[in-house]
């Protein structure tokens, strides 16, 4: 989208709208004190007029001075003070406004689809919600009490000088003529402060890509470390000139404005001097006019200098709105309040603990679930159960056709599986084959395009957030741990989880001794990730707080991928235990750990080619012998 259209939008910034006019009465009053600000020293000068045309013509008494003084005093102190209280309460205002934006932006990006968070860096998240929601502050706390005072003062100054005698109306005139250049001048400075934004946003993105580990790795396994040097120099050398260039073209119009009013104030006073000589206009209007000019240069270079806090802002808007104005697209729908998950039994027998029937599930285009200028296509988290897509909407899954005109095929295909209470069912197949979507799917975290998903007899769009958390275990392949205590890891699934099941279920996953080791036991901080944790260790922690939940149904993605043989049959007879009358689908990457799965099903483009036990299938012509023969020989 275009700058210009969207400028033009009636509805731009619709949302940020929405949340300032929460705030209006606090921002109207803080607009009624700029106003009373800006006129008070007007009519201060009124009232000096009356003093010095009193003296000069000498018919002014003790007391008319002494209270035209008092009334001056009182106009100055009224003006300050309305000043300060604008201020005050504009600010208050503007951070109100400001929590609100953040609050919404993490409301509304904590709720978008799962795939959503492979387009983002969580660097981008954190800018978005700290560096441009605090950039759009300026527009309430700068930009817009300086043109409420601004347009007040030229406003009232115009029309105070009108009333006063006409004819001084002339001497106005000078002013555009004064904007109007320095308006030329402003205009060589946007440009260079457009140019700065896009050599910022090179810094910071070459920052960001080569400051890491990945980043350090891929420069020197190809020998550009240097290359990116002399880059990231020359691109800071060019916004050093572009930051000198931008302060000397300010300098020159700030120069430029206050010569000119110099030779508009010397060109009022000669005026002055003329119409009090043949045009009878009295001494003390002179003087008015003077000093209005000169309190005129202040309201007219502030308006003139909030073209770049308001671009700024202006922009900062634009990425604010952006992310309140996105879809929250697969988050579960609510239920109806005050009503709970029920368990349909059928013939006595509790529902199964999964249930799919149909499920079609096709990857969405990055375009349907991405936020402009936060999510780059191409530049994805690795989230295994989320392949990357295109921007243009063509798939780049494994199941996809990318030839042109090619049609688009499903991740999974008609899927009919069941799981029922106290069974485990492994999920095998190729890679691309489907395996970690199935997973999503069953998990509650992304919702069919087809078919229907009942969990416990539930179906499972009608289900909320905390329905399908109360019901559903999701054990990933690379869990993540939260830069906590173990003991607020463990209770992030069960807040109301006693000491003494945590220590239980720490000794069923083989954590006790880890937990005895630490200085603080349950209470010691485990880092940010868990980075004093090994890959096996975060994984029983994973497992432990999914025990504590008490779920109907687990999803383990390879939840033992990091342990040791020994630490492995013990975490797995464990979990026997802790999920003991759940339901359990897990996904096998690696075939030695479903042998003992009360059944196995075979994934292939999306679709259940074959299922069975172990024996049954290593005995048949199929694709898991397939699988097997590959997995022996590797």
């Amino acid at each position: 989208m275009s700058r210009r259209s969207t400028v033009e939008d009636p509805a731009r910034h619709a949302n940020v709208r929405q949340l300032v006019r929460a705030h209006r009465r606090r921002f109207t009053v803080s607009y009624v004190c700029q106003v009373i600000g800006g006129v008070a020293p007007l009519v201060q000068v009124l009232l000096l007029r009356s003093v010095i045309d009193g003296l000069v013509q000498d018919r002014t008494t003790g007391s008319d001075v002494a209270w035209q003084i008092a009334g001056m005093l009182g106009l100055g102190l009224l003006g300050v003070w309305m000043t300060y209280a604008a201020r005050v309460v504009s600010t208050r205002a503007a951070g109100e406004v400001i929590a609100d934006m953040q609050s919404s932006m993490f409301r509304r990006l904590t709720t978008m689809p799962i795939q959503f968070y492979t387009t983002v860096r969580p660097g981008a998240i954190v800018s978005r919600l700290t560096s441009d929601a605090n950039g759009a502050e300026a527009m309430y706390t700068s930009v817009v009490p300086v043109v409420v005072s601004g347009v007040t003062t030229i406003v009232a100054s115009v029309v105070i000088v009108a009333l006063v005698d006409p004819r001084l109306l002339v001497l106005l005139v000078v002013i555009p003529v004064a904007i109007a250049y320095v308006r030329r001048a402003e205009a060589r400075i946007n440009q260079l402060i457009a140019r700065s934004f896009d050599v910022t946003k090179d810094l910071a993105s070459s920052a960001e890509t080569f400051v890491s580990r990945d980043g350090a790795v891929l420069a020197r396994q190809n020998g550009q470390t240097e290359r990116e040097q002399r880059h990231f120099e020359e691109k800071t050398r060019e916004l050093a000139g572009l930051t000198a260039a931008t302060a000397k073209a300010a300098a020159t119009s700030g120069a430029s404005y206050g010569a000119a009013f110099v030779v508009i104030t010397a060109g009022a006073l000669a005026m002055g001097v003329w119409l009090v000589a043949e045009q009878n206009v009295t001494v003390g209007s002179v003087i008015l006019i003077v000093l209005y000019l000169q309190q005129l240069q202040a309201p007219v270079q502030s308006l003139l200098g909030t073209r770049y806090p308001r671009m700024r802002s202006t922009i900062a808007l634009d990425r604010v709105e952006a992310v309140l104005a996105a879809g929250s697209g697969d988050t579960p729908a609510a239920r109806p309040a005050g009503t709970t998950p029920t368990e349909q039994p059928r013939a006595g027998q509790p529902a199964p603990a999964l249930r799919m029937r149909g499920t079609r599930y096709r990857y969405p285009p990055v375009s349907s679930y991405s936020i402009e200028g936060l999510s780059h296509a191409g530049d994805a988290l690795s989230i295994s159960f989320l392949p990357i897509t295109g921007l243009g909407g063509d798939d780049r899954g494994p199941t996809a056709d990318a030839r042109p005109g090619a049609a688009r095929t499903d991740a999974l295909d008609g899927i009919d599986l069941t799981v029922d209470r106290g069974e485990v069912v492994a999920i095998v197949g190729s890679s691309g084959a489907g395996k970690s979507t199935l997973a999503g799917i069953a998990a509650g975290l992304l919702d069919c395009d087809e078919g229907t998903v009942e969990i416990a007899g539930n179906a499972i769009q009608s289900l909320d957030e905390q329905q399908r958390a109360a019901l559903i275990a999701y054990i990933p392949q690379e869990p993540y741990v939260l830069h906590a205590s173990v003991r607020d890891n463990l209770r992030y699934a069960n807040p109301d989880a006693t000491d003494s099941e945590l220590l239980d279920v720490c000794r069923a996953v083989a954590l006790d001794e880890l937990v005895a080791q630490l200085d603080d036991g349950l209470d010691s901080v485990i880092g940010e990730k868990g980075h004093r944790l090994s890959g096996g260790e975060r994984q029983r922690i994973a497992i432990a707080r999914a025990a504590l939940k008490r779920p109907a149904f687990v999803v383990l993605d390879e939840p033992t991928a990091h342990l040791d043989t020994a630490t492995e049959a013990h975490v797995r007879a464990a979990m026997d235990q802790l999920f003991a009358g759940a339901g359990i689908l897990m996904i096998a990457h690696r075939l030695s750990t479903v042998r003992q799965a009360d059944r196995i099903v075979v994934l292939e483009a999306g679709r259940i080619v074959q299922a069975g036990r172990h024996e049954e299938l290593a005995e048949q012509e199929g694709r898991y012998r397939v699988l097997l023969s590959s997995s022996v020989s590797s």
